[in-house]
């Protein structure tokens, strides 16, 4: 009777198993469905960022385990200038492309903790470091859409202060606390600059970084063809810099904005950046894996 017993009990544990380890595979294959997959990689780089500035333990003994992702803009699918692995954003207007981009560039504050996380650590060279966030292709379609292949960033950061990312607030409020662009469009032409274009021939990526025990000013000084413009707006909680790529001296395009954030950091707010300006923010390292 024991022994039977004992087998009986075997059998149901058996049995439990199985219904477990099935009820598993359903679960992840709904998961996959479902391509939570980038949706994760964001949250698992969103909650190193958190742990590494939590002051728990030794932020420098912590790795930021963030990873680059790569889009494809296009309007037929084809994406011809790409290889390898990247997520196809197949699109039929500007406004969804400016959609996409938007988000890209939210999504990006929020992983490195929308300023008001220190990840640095102490020990660091005063320098800006960089966190490459998407890295950014236009295939030939998109031409389509855009006249002259190219979107205007002038018009881009207008779709920026015109929606809203949650209620009362919009994206280029929650990036740099600026309730309009017409105010850097004002900065960049009072000292000969302009807002530039996005030319699908280009390769871009959306970067975000912060500095390490330097003014804006200082670290500016020491990259070539780099210029900051001070931007003084009524009713703006938070002061803003304009970060401007200059050529042969004269004039130059807006490549970004400077805020400081919570923590008392002053951070290059997330951006869309040409691969060809990325040497001018003169970045000491790329805080994103491969």
């Amino acid at each position: 009777m024991i022994n039977n017993k004992k087998g009986d009990i075997t059998t149901q544990q058996i049995v439990l198993l199985i219904i477990l380890i099935a009820s598993f595979a359903v679960v992840l294959f709904f998961i996959f469905r479902l391509n939570l997959g980038a949706t994760t990689e964001k949250e698992v780089c969103h909650n190193s960022v958190l742990t590494r500035g939590s002051n728990v333990v030794p932020g420098e003994s912590i790795p930021l385990n963030c990873k680059t992702s790569y889009l494809c803009f296009t309007e037929d699918g084809s994406c011809e200038k790409m290889s390898g692995s990247f997520d196809v954003k197949k699109v039929t207007s500007d406004t969804e492309t400016y959609d996409i981009l938007a988000n890209e560039m939210a999504d990006c504050w929020w992983m490195f903790g929308e300023g008001k996380v220190n990840y640095l650590g102490e020990e660091l060279l005063p320098k800006l470091y960089c966190s490459i966030c998407s890295q950014i292709t236009f295939d030939d379609s998109m031409g389509q859409i855009f006249e002259d292949n190219k979107i205007s960033q002038n018009a881009f950061y207008n779709y920026l202060a015109t929606t809203e990312i949650s209620e009362g607030k919009s994206y280029l409020e929650y990036l740099n606390g600026l309730k309009n662009s017409q105010a850097i469009e004002e900065t960049l032409l009072t000292n000969q600059s302009a807002f530039g274009e996005i030319d699908f021939n280009k390769h871009y990526s959306i970067t975000m970084g912060v500095y390490s025990k330097i003014s804006v000013g200082q670290w500016a000084a020491a990259g070539a063809g780099i210029a900051t413009l001070a931007l003084a707006v009524a009713g703006v909680a938070i002061p803003v810099i304009i970060v401007v790529a200059v050529v042969g001296g004269v004039g130059g395009h807006f490549i970004g904005t400077t805020v400081i954030g919570e923590s008392g950091q002053q951070y290059y707010t997330p951006s869309i950046i040409a691969t060809d300006d990325y040497d001018l923010l003169n970045c000491e390292s790329i805080k994103t894996l491969a």
